[in-house]
């Protein structure tokens, strides 16, 4: 149970940044519908009303963790576009994104996993990661990618989800899990994987 309890005269910036921390280790806890507005703002020694300063209900603050990793996504193409071509970048792009993944994303990628009703619903209003990671892949391979190539990219990018996948039900920390999905992602940006060419189909 989160202990900390944040002062009312802290900026907004930073009771909106608690806020959105203490609300993902409830519902990381508890489970997304089992937690309610309640639940949060007692933790954060908050009242309601305060919170709802902030944000309308509880799908708006898992709307708002989903968009910080979004936000990160839109920059990272911003980062692509302005470096010099290069045979390492989509190493470096990669190996960027999950450098800035931390314990906050693992949780929140959890959440999603485990609540995709309401992930869709997100989706639905343009709230989702992979629409922006399509430019993403966009920005690295080019005009005129083949489906192949764009799935390998994707793979690359997607390392840290499908380790989360095969941690299910183990003992391994968020640590192992980033290790493992970084050791993975190096494999995946060799350009033995990447320049395949188009032989994936003929297989």
């Amino acid at each position: 149970m989160p202990t900390s309890r944040p002062s009312s005269r802290r900026p907004a910036a930073e009771t909106r940044a608690r806020i959105l921390q203490v609300a993902v280790e409830l519902f990381t806890e508890k489970g997304y519908e089992a937690t309610s507005v309640r639940d949060i703002s007692e933790a954060l020694d908050l009242t309601k009303s305060s919170l709802y300063y902030h944000f309308r209900n509880k799908e708006d603050i898992l709307a708002s963790l989903m968009a910080e990793r979004r936000d990160e996504a839109a920059e990272l193409v911003e980062w692509i576009t302005a470096q010099p071509p290069a045979a390492d970048l989509t190493r470096r792009a990669v190996l960027r994104w999950l450098d800035g993944t931390d314990g906050q994303n693992l949780q929140v990628l959890r959440l999603a996993q485990a609540n995709q009703p309401v992930i869709r619903r997100l989706a639905a209003q343009g709230g989702d990661v992979p629409r922006v990671f399509d430019r993403v892949l966009a920005a690295l391979a080019g005009e005129g990618a083949s489906d192949a190539a764009l799935l390998r990219l994707r793979m690359a990018f997607d390392t840290v989800r499908t380790t989360l996948l095969a941690a299910q039900g183990t003992a391994a920390s968020d640590g192992d899990i980033l290790a493992c999905a970084r050791r993975a992602a190096i494999a995946l940006t060799e350009p033995s994987f990447l320049d395949a060419g188009e032989a994936d189909g003929a297989e």
